[in-house]
């Protein structure tokens, strides 16, 4: 009996970005299963080369809008006259054309709750024009899609985001991303990475990876802390290098990119996310791994998950903050429970398991 055909398409797959990795899982797992994959990308893994057909994809190398547009042409001719028994898109330019598609943000979304770009100057508003194109765009291609395509969503929050700006799609469910095993910090490890990033300050540490994009709310992060002198902010992430908070002054080090994540959680007694939107939020899970419980945005997708769980808070960012740290930490062994039940139920073997299972379900349906 010949193998099955698996056709991965995603501009990267490896450790370019949250998508990129669950594309690389996902690609291990049918090769553990036995499928036979071929994968559309720009950029791939190197552990990956001698181990699947990759179909290179040509990605202009300027304009954001641009490299979006023009990506399903490029898929396409990438694919040519191949034939597949799945074809998994993360990208909705692919969509139509796929079985699987897997939708991880929605553009109309981010734009209803402005969190697109809002800079001045003439670099944010090229931005903010592209992003307009792309919006556009998106809505076009997921109000013009193939009934027969299984939609997979990375949240509850997605599904019901997408369900009300287009519809129900006739074939869909929810698809969390894996989670990073259950792996707490020593005592050791803990203060010897506080000593490493914080320094001397003897009160919480709010971990916060969420960088300095508007996005992801660390304005309102800031604003949680004004007032409060026992708080200290550990920042890291994009457009954040140099970045000064005056108000926090004594209490705040922003670190830019991080590297060492398990590290930058060690350091921290929490973690926040604060996003205006955010489908999903793998931060979530890999600070709850590493004994750090998040508190979220109710904007943010994971926050269902983590209360079914028991393994995170969330947090009304028009009041302060403090108070809700204080009640996280004196719970604390609530939240670690929780945290080891929800890292085993998102352990990669049981992502393997839904994700081979949804494409079971599809075979059989063709």
């Amino acid at each position: 009996m010949p193998k099955p055909r698996l056709c991965m398409i995603h501009e990267a797959i490896g450790n370019h970005s949250a998508i990129a990795k669950a594309a690389m899982s996902q690609v291990k797992s049918a090769l553990n299963a036995g499928w036979e994959v071929t994968v559309v990308a720009k950029f791939l893994d190197e552990s990956l080369h001698d181990k699947v057909e990759w179909l290179r994809l040509f990605v202009p190398r300027r304009l954001f809008l641009l490299k979006w547009i023009t990506a399903r042409q490029f898929i396409k001719r990438a694919i040519g006259n191949r034939k597949f028994d799945i074809i998994h898109s993360h990208q909705p330019q692919a969509a139509s054309i796929a079985d699987v598609f897997e939708c991880h943000y929605l553009t109309r979304m981010a734009y209803l709750r402005n969190s697109l770009e809002t800079g001045v100057g003439l670099k944010p508003t090229l931005m903010r024009a592209q992003e307009r194109g792309v919006l556009v765009a998106e809505d076009y291609f997921h109000s013009h899609r193939n009934p027969s395509t299984l939609v997979l969503f990375n949240s509850e929050l997605t599904r019901s985001d997408f369900a009300g700006l287009y519809g129900m799609p006739p074939r869909q469910d929810i698809l969390i991303c894996s989670s990073p095993a259950f792996n707490p910090p020593t005592a050791t490890e803990k203060q010897a990475a506080r000593a490493a990033l914080v320094g001397d300050h003897v009160g919480p540490v709010v971990g916060f990876l969420g960088g300095g994009h508007g996005r992801k709310g660390y304005q309102r992060v800031v604003k949680g802390l004004r007032g409060d002198n026992n708080l200290f902010l550990l920042m890291g992430g994009n457009h954040c290098d140099g970045l000064e908070i005056p108000e926090l002054d004594g209490r705040f080090r922003s670190l830019g990119l991080v590297s060492d994540t398990a590290q930058f959680y060690a350091a921290c007694d929490v973690a926040v996310m604060a996003s205006l939107y955010e489908p999903f939020g793998l931060v979530a899970l890999e600070a709850a791994s590493r004994g750090a419980p998040p508190i979220v945005t109710p904007e943010v997708g994971a926050w269902p998950h983590l209360k079914e769980y028991g393994a995170g808070e969330v947090w009304d960012p028009s009041v302060p903050l403090a108070p809700i740290v204080a009640d996280v930490l004196s719970r604390e062994a609530e939240f670690i429970a929780g945290a080891q039940k929800i890292t085993a139920d998102l352990s990669p073997e049981h992502y393997a398991e839904r994700l081979l299972e949804f494409y079971r379900q599809t075979l059989e349906q063709k």
